[in-house]
């Protein structure tokens, strides 16, 4: 990985440094290129809001002196705890105003929501709801809770903020700022936050970077399952400048083997256990959850718990990136939903396996955008190769839990400062070295695009966890994530058990099935036939004779494209058989056809499909 060497120094700061919010910009046209954060309290004194005060207790409405009555002082009533508006805020094309607040809860932790302005349309429920659940104070007082939106609705400011609705990266015209719900880490002219609808609370940061090195990844280092879900969780991030799809890995195994340790150590890239989802949701549901993972990773746990008709479809949708089309209440077109991730499931059975449990089949593509890999290592230690002086693999897994319990969310905020850093020369080096990974791990001679594309998620993996390594994120040796990386693939194609695509392959089993199934009950045998008396042969699907070339059966049109090859395109299977040998075929009129005209029992000629016996050795 020597171009990881060149391209990247350790980093200098800490994730802790990252976090921290600096001095607030000017308006974008004075705004010098340099890191562009939003202050955790105003630098100067607060802006202009007219009828309220807001001091270090909170926002009080006042109600001015009336100096020709002494008796009525100037009167102030609590609307909330402190509330600062820092920035108007805006999406690049200018639309979605809203505003930038601030506050904090009673433990002292800071806050902030970039709030929309068409939320103050309203009765203001909203708003308060969200306040509220950020642990902002808010008076009871029904006049007061009125108030509040008076606040906010008339509390200007000079600074502007870019607002964008997808967690992950933006690119500005100065740099590349990667987007959480509560931060922006990177380095831009002006301040970037994230304001959308809904926002995933799954992000969170507890504990040290230090004690998330020691106690998570030093404990996953020499698990090849492990390293392959922190690499799945780094390389998410670091998708966008390799120009693949997304898609993703599941670890597959029986209960108590350990998967969901794995996803714990994942989580802990970014937050707590909690960041983990589950399966059990629908199609719809599944899709709004991807949109909040833009760009980083999506863990999902029990693969049975999705339904098996649906499972091969939202496989689909989560790789392409792109939601439903669905219509406003105008009628006309919603934009679409979009994103690109990665995901990590867990589950007992494959996507193949659960799929047929509903009575669906799976297509190799399905099968490419979620691969399957064995949860057990073959070691005897389920999950694990190595214990690291733990008594047994229990132990192992109750310790590294209990490390991201403790420790999460600073490997998402030092590995986005890497990468902001040099974004530019990014895509270049993520391609080459992939390259260089397929290189070593494809087998010389013909593969197919479908191994071809898992190679490059694998090899994606493997760049991402060395980078990590290479900056002192993970704290494990050189090449730990290649070689884990390298094995996980290897194993996933000794499975596979070809390097070809799987289509062709599923053709010829589909045609060779029917004709093994339906043999003696769907065919008319015309050589038992030859005195004009033939067997009785309900729901007929055709005929077999002797031939020079053995035995051939003359299948129906209608059946051999209606049933034969269900699911599949039927020039497409015809090639397939005619390239390996199994079907005859004809130039008619300078054209090639693969239905031929042949007579049977002495009637006049008709079109029939011809397949060889040799198809049922295939």
């Amino acid at each position: 990985m020597a171009a990881l060497e060149l391209l990247m120094e350790p980093i200098a700061e800490s994730s802790e440094g990252v976090a921290k919010a600096l001095a607030a910009t000017p308006p974008p046209s004075e705004a010098p290129a340099e890191t562009a954060t939003v202050p955790a309290r105003p630098a100067t004194s607060p802006p202009e809001t007219g009828r309220f005060k807001v001091t270090g207790k909170g926002v009080f409405l006042v109600t001015p002196a009336d100096d020709d009555k002494p008796e009525k002082p100037e009167k102030r009533e609590f609307v909330c705890a402190r509330l600062d508006v820092v920035a108007m805020i805006r999406d690049p094309l200018s639309a979605q105003w809203g505003k930038l607040l601030q506050w904090e809860d009673p433990d002292g932790r800071s806050h902030e929501w970039a709030m929309p302005m068409a939320a103050l349309q309203g009765d203001g429920a909203e708003v308060r709801r969200e306040l509220a659940a950020g642990g902002l104070e808010i008076s009871s007082a029904f006049s007061m809770r009125n108030a509040l939106a008076s606040y906010l609705g008339e509390t200007k400011t000079d600074l502007r903020a870019r607002g964008v609705a997808k967690t992950g990266w933006y690119h500005c015209p100065d740099g590349y700022v990667f987007v959480l719900p509560d931060l922006a880490v990177g380095e831009s002219a002006e301040v970037v936050r994230f304001q959308a609808e809904n926002v995933s609370r799954a992000y969170a940061v507890a504990g040290t970077a230090e004690g998330w090195r020691d106690g998570v990844a030093a404990l996953c280092a020499g698990n090849t399952r492990c390293v392959l879900a922190l690499c799945t969780g780094f390389a998410a991030m670091l998708l966008e400048f390799s120009g693949l799809e997304s898609g993703g890995i599941n670890l597959k195994g029986s209960s108590s083997t350990g998967k969901t340790t794995a996803l714990a150590a994942a989580a802990s890239l970014f937050g707590a256990p909690s960041y983990i989802n589950r399966w059990r949701a629908t199609s719809n549901g599944l899709e709004s959850l991807a949109v909040l993972h833009n760009d980083t990773l999506l863990i999902l746990d029990e693969l049975a718990q999705v339904d098996p008709k649906e499972a091969g479809e939202i496989a689909y949708m989560l790789a392409n990136g792109q939601g439903k089309q669905r219509s406003a209440r105008t009628g006309s077109a919603k934009p679409r939903q979009s994103w690109q991730l990665l995901f990590l499931s867990a589950g007992e059975i494959g996507l193949a396996q659960h799929m047929a449990d509903g009575g669906k089949k799976a297509k190799a593509g399905q099968e490419v955008r979620l691969v399957d890999v064995q949860a057990d290592a073959a070691q005897g230690l389920g999950l694990f190769d190595t214990l690291h002086g733990y008594a047994n693999g229990a132990a192992l897994s109750t310790a590294i839990k209990a490390g991201a319990a403790a420790h999460h969310g600073h490997a998402v905020l030092a590995f986005a400062s890497v990468l902001s850093k040099d974004a530019s020369e990014l895509p270049a080096m993520v391609k080459h070295e992939i390259s260089l990974f397929v290189q070593a791990c494809l087998p010389p001679g013909e593969t197919g695009g479908q191994v071809h594309r898992v190679c490059e998620r694998f090899a994606l993996l493997a760049v991402a966890g060395e980078l990590a390594s290479v900056n002192d994120i993970t704290g494990w040796r050189a090449g730990e994530a290649v070689d884990a990386i390298k094995r996980c693939f290897a194993e996933w194609l000794s499975a596979r058990g070809s390097t070809t695509n799987a289509e062709p392959g599923a053709m010829i089993e589909a045609v060779r099935s029917f004709i093994s199934k339906h043999e003696e009950a769907r065919f008319t045998d015309l050589d038992v036939g030859q005195g004009g008396l033939y067997r009785a042969c309900i729901n007929r699907a055709g005929w077999r004779r002797k031939a020079v070339t053995g035995q051939e059966y003359l299948i129906d049109p209608g059946i051999f494209q209606g049933e034969v090859c269900a699911g599949f395109d039927v020039p497409a299977v015809c090639k397939v058989l005619v390239a390996a040998g199994h079907l005859e075929s004809n130039v008619e009129t300078g054209k090639v056809r693969y239905s031929i005209k042949r007579r049977i029992n002495g009637s006049g000629a008709r079109r029939v499909y011809v397949v060889r016996s040799s198809i049922l050795e295939a």
